[in-house]
């Protein structure tokens, strides 16, 4: 890769640099909370620029930010990319320390992931599905009191921004999928040298880069042991977790608003019960002549 500066045309390598940065939220945890137990992550580029997709509702910069982490951590899977490592020819790629480089990867990937899953399949799918089926059932609870039969065009209307809601949270349901099959992946892929070396303070891997301060460049070293391959593996183990408890939340939300939406269409005065079923129109008294799933509810 080439860039150019007011001194000419200047080759790099984008992965002997570092690029993780402080943003205002990782600020104020440190300065905060850090004392607390919380741990600060800082940021890169890429994931900054998909919580701004994020909070933009922008589908296909979404859709990157999915297919390009994935792709880099099956890069650095199946061709053991490993980091840098300073030598007298400058920054070279090594083997050393591919199992920690891709779970790390995977934290970048389930953490713009889990902002999704959160703001969109919960808040904005789950939760806006529920509000807008019980709109619709209050809304053919009221035309039927007041004798209006001829409802074609408010259940037209009602289907299909219910089908439009569905497929959209489809989508991000298979993106879910998606990346809980990259952990799995991930997972086989490191979980022998985690056995190995997983309790062990010795060094594992060493990072060198180059660091970019104040206009100045500096070569840079971390250096990995065992237990930070270990920490890093539960944290994404944690963080799938989180991930599978929202989606399994939204999924019974999502279900729950279907199930409304049938019994309601189908109970003779349009009002349902999770407990007692359909019930009558001016009360809340069981409906015995109309039944919905009598064999289930």
């Amino acid at each position: 890769l080439s860039i150019e500066d007011g001194l000419g045309q200047k080759f790099i390598t984008p992965e002997s640099l570092y690029h993780d940065f402080n943003t205002l939220g990782s600020t104020l945890v440190r300065v905060f909370c850090e004392v607390w137990g919380f741990q600060p992550n800082k940021c890169t580029h890429h994931e900054s620029v998909s919580h701004l997709a994020v909070a933009s509702g922008l589908r296909y910069i979404g859709s990157t930010s999915l297919s390009y982490p994935v792709k880099r951590i099956t890069e650095i899977i199946d061709f053991k990319q490993g980091y840098m490592f300073n030598t007298v020819n400058g920054l070279e790629p090594m083997r050393q320390g591919w199992e920690l480089r891709s779970l790390k990867e995977f934290h970048k990937l389930a953490r713009c992931r889990f902002s999704r899953v959160f703001f969109i399949m919960l808040c904005k799918l789950a939760l806006q599905m529920n509000l807008q089926i019980t709109f619709i059932i209050i809304f053919r609870i009221l035309h039927k009191q007041q004798g209006v039969h001829d409802m074609v065009k408010m259940k037209v209307v009602g289907c299909s921004s219910i089908v439009s809601l569905l497929f959209t949270f489809a989508v991000e349901l298979l993106d879910v999928i998606w990346v809980f099959g990259i952990f799995s992946d991930v997972r086989r892929a490191v979980k022998g040298t985690i056995a190995e070396v997983g309790d062990s303070s010795k060094c594992y891997a060493v990072h060198d880069f180059i660091l970019q301060e104040d206009g100045h460049e500096s070569n840079q070293r971390i250096i990995h042991s065992g237990k930070d391959l270990k920490a890093a593996y539960y944290e994404a183990v944690r963080v799938s977790w989180r991930l599978m408890l929202i989606t399994l939340l939204s999924t019974w939300l999502i279900g729950y608003a279907l199930v409304k939406f049938f019994c309601a269409v189908r109970c003779e005065h349009g009002a349902w019960e999770f407990e007692n079923g359909c019930l009558q129109p001016f009360d809340d008294t069981v409906d015995p002549t109309s039944q919905c799933l009598p064999s289930i509810f």
